[in-house]
């Protein structure tokens, strides 16, 4: 592998791992907000 393409592989990584990272954080305060809001009368 080329210093190029070990590159293009960690940039990658990082991006797949702030993807993750958000749709998690995303789908835990949806989840809060439903568990904390929507249950109240």
């Amino acid at each position: 592998m080329s210093t190029a393409q070990v590159l293009f592989g960690i940039a990658l990584g990082i991006v797949a791992l702030i993807i993750t990272g958000f749709a998690l954080y995303v789908a835990s305060s949806t989840m809060w907000g439903d568990r904390w809001y929507r249950r109240k009368p």
